[in-house]
């Protein structure tokens, strides 16, 4: 199994919808939403907004796209997908456009949350269609679609540096706009998966009354209280040690690289040794790196200690969205997912904010500690809550098959 990016040729399998089209829509969303990114200190120099503010603005990204998540994702799991992917799409170059001519904080807000709400709402499509395709290679296709998604965050920062040498942050978000506005053609050729449909629209009825369940979702929220963490102060961290544009592009490429490098054998290994015990270990140490990101000095040791976070998070973050799938049925995977983006993104929300205001506070020795300890409270609740019921990892007569076999 390479674990490197996949070739779109072997996409999907035989007799299933092609994922191509899913993998390549992520993929420019997701360089979109890096460019974002990585000109957050650029928009705060330039147009003068506060490090609260900045926060505000990521966070209004994370609510809209928890909306979507909630309200959009059921609709895939009555046959939807397809249509959601290009509605996505359409949104995600609209919000692109609003942030190329925006002035006021309100503006980059507005332009943010439309950003948002189109990943809430292409995202649950996509996942649904590439877990039911090919449930024998559950963890491999999981894999690939975050290598395609995460490698779409590698190539941004390198995409923004360059432009905003050429014309500025407005001129990025123009061209970004321009490049997400080409991938319309492969959303139209997006295909219907055949799987069970939610065809009595229970959407999200009953969800959270399945214990496992509710463990996953801890675990992702441990995840996206990071990721929320990262977003708020990386690049902020990066700039007031003295990083220009093109040092915070290359160095958020070279920090991200290894996640979709080791993503596809991540999701696999997930599956041959269980999805539980794979999130909980990758996880837990990835726990204890996060405190040496407020302890290490100087910009080359952070991108260092970030790349190396990476790698582990390469090949244990495809175990979250496996645990989500194994406690549904086939005609429950939207909703669930859809469910999983609103608990990552709230998640990522509240941490934002509130690491904005730590770390404007006390700085980012302070704001990474608290992050490392409400992760581990949060996975230790999420270990508790996915144990099987009979505490045993393996007995005689389970079946290892991929709705099983992510809980052993």
């Amino acid at each position: 199994m390479s674990s490197t990016a996949p070739e779109a040729s072997t996409a999907g399998p035989p007799h299933g919808p092609k994922l191509t089209p899913y993998f390549f829509i992520l993929f420019g969303m997701s360089a979109g939403l890096a460019c974002i990114i990585v000109l957050l200190a650029e928009l705060r120099d330039q147009l003068g907004f506060s490090e609260m503010g900045i926060g505000l603005a990521i966070g209004s990204g994370f609510a809209a796209a928890f909306v979507a998540s909630l309200v959009m994702a059921p609709h895939a799991d009555r046959g939807r997908a397809p249509p959601m992917l290009r509605a996505g799409l359409l949104l995600g170059i609209v919000g692109m456009v609003l942030l190329a001519l925006g002035h006021e904080l309100w503006h980059y807000m507005v332009g943010r949350a439309i950003f948002g709400f189109a990943m809430g709402t292409a995202g649950p499509a996509a996942r649904r269609t590439v877990i039911v395709a090919d449930p024998a290679n559950l963890g491999r296709n999981i894999g690939r679609l975050g290598a395609w998604d995460v490698g779409g965050f590698v190539a941004g920062p390198m995409i923004a540096a360059g432009l905003n040498m050429i014309g500025g942050f407005r001129l990025t978000f123009w061209v970004m706009a321009a490049a997400m506005a080409l991938l319309l053609p492969t959303a139209f050729r997006a295909q219907q998966d055949t799987a069970a449909r939610d065809l009595e629209r229970r959407g999200l009825k009953g969800l959270m009354r399945i214990r496992r369940l509710n463990g996953a979702f801890f675990v992702v929220s441990a995840y996206f209280v990071f990721f929320g963490t990262f977003e708020s102060v990386w690049v902020l961290e990066m700039d007031s040690r003295g990083a220009t544009s093109t040092m915070l592009a290359i160095g958020l490429s070279l920090a991200a690289l290894p996640i979709p490098l080791f993503s596809p054998l991540g999701g696999s290994l997930a599956q041959r040794y269980g999805a539980r015990r794979w999130a909980i270990g990758s996880l837990g140490t990835t726990t204890i790196v996060v405190v040496f990101y407020g302890i290490v000095p100087g910009v080359a040791a952070l991108v260092a200690i970030t790349m190396a976070h990476s790698v582990l998070e390469g090949f244990g973050f495809p175990a979250a969205p496996m645990l989500v799938s194994a406690a549904v049925p086939a005609d429950r995977q939207a909703s669930a997912q859809g469910l999983m983006s609103a608990v990552e993104l709230a998640s990522g929300a509240v941490s934002a904010v509130a690491a904005a205001w730590i770390y404007a506070a006390y700085g980012d020795t302070v704001v990474w500690v608290v992050t490392a300890i409400s992760m581990a409270i949060l996975l230790l609740i999420g270990a508790i809550l996915t144990r099987p019921e009979d505490r045993q990892l393996v007995r005689p007569g389970v079946p290892s098959d991929p709705t099983r076999r992510p809980f052993q």
